[in-house]
């Protein structure tokens, strides 16, 4: 039995390529109308395909290596947009250090639709799994969570917000995520987690992916969920926005992972060190029955989880 092909729980396959490396390999696709708007830009289009992709390396720890790209082509895909999604493509890659090898199109009248197949390596055995955490582990996120969710309700003019600053914010966090490479790399090679998801349909809804891989509970508190400035600001200004909808939202593309609670320290330490804001919310513990997330209010009350994320 092939390994790679067993292992379909994670969003990466990884395939020993010799013996002190694997290479570590993801696809993803983007469909109109579901993962994007023509209004959204071709220069924003192409940047999120590459980053959601290259979010999928992050959360198992891998250095980006190439990619290939796949399709379709319509009357949309006139030589203007053409010329901005290759400079999307150009920037992102140049950004993360990440070379075009290939691919194909095809020919489709109606909408468009763009795959990636993108490749990593990472030393051998040193690959963040879902099925990894382990019983008391502490779970930290990066950033901040329902930017994205804010800025699409924003884009969509669901909700108004009042402030420049912020809604260009919101926007960009929707339009252009930040995929967190240099956190998974360091996490991995300096053996600080073995358990990471990248957050896409949500934070509980991803959490989940982790529990039930690992079969565990989580337990974590709603207060500890990191938000932005502009994501509170969008909050006090629209009562029809309500913070579980934040946390359900998706498309925030930061990584949940799971620490030993000895090394916590060390987390503060790396936070400082490359820059990006992690947070502790919780932890895993034995489950009581099947793989469940206890979320918890301020009195340590546990509040019902009606919808975890993103349906797809």
């Amino acid at each position: 039995g092939n390994k790679a092909a067993g292992e379909l729980q994670d969003d990466v396959a990884t395939i020993a390529i010799n013996g002190k490396k694997e290479l570590v390999v993801s696809k993803d696709l983007m469909a109109q109308d579901v993962h994007f708007h023509l209004e959204d830009g071709a220069y924003n289009i192409a940047c999120k395909l590459l980053k959601t992709n290259l979010s999928d390396l992050a959360a198992s720890g891998a250095k980006p290596l190439y990619y290939l790209l796949g399709f379709s082509q319509n009357d949309n895909l006139n030589e203007q947009f053409i010329k901005e999604f290759y400079h999307g493509l150009k920037d992102v890659g140049e950004q993360f250090n990440l070379a075009l090898i290939g691919g194909d199109s095809i020919g489709i009248k109606d909408k468009l639709c763009f795959s990636i197949t993108i490749f990593g390596e990472i030393s051998k055995g040193k690959s963040l799994k879902r099925s990894n955490a382990k019983n008391g582990d502490l779970i930290f996120i990066s950033g901040d969570i329902g930017d994205a969710f804010l800025g699409l309700n924003i884009a969509q003019e669901k909700i108004i917000c009042g402030n420049k600053t912020h809604k260009k914010y919101l926007t960009d966090r929707h339009l252009q995520p930040s995929p967190r490479i240099n956190l998974g790399m360091e996490l991995a090679k300096k053996n600080l987690s073995k358990s990471a998801i990248d957050i896409s349909d949500g934070l509980l809804a991803d959490l989940l992916h982790i529990c039930n891989a690992s079969n565990l509970d989580a337990v974590i508190q709603q207060d500890l969920i990191p938000l932005s400035r502009a994501a509170k600001f969008c909050l006090l200004k629209n009562n029809n926005i309500y913070l579980k909808q934040l946390i359900s939202g998706g498309d925030d593309y930061e990584l949940i992972f799971t620490v030993k609670k000895k090394d916590q320290n060390k987390i503060v330490d790396l936070a400082k060190k490359i820059g990006v804001k992690i947070t502790y919310i919780g932890h895993l513990q034995k489950k009581k029955a099947k793989p469940k997330i206890y979320l918890m209010d301020r009195n340590n009350q546990e509040i019902e989880i009606l919808q975890y994320g993103w349906q797809h």
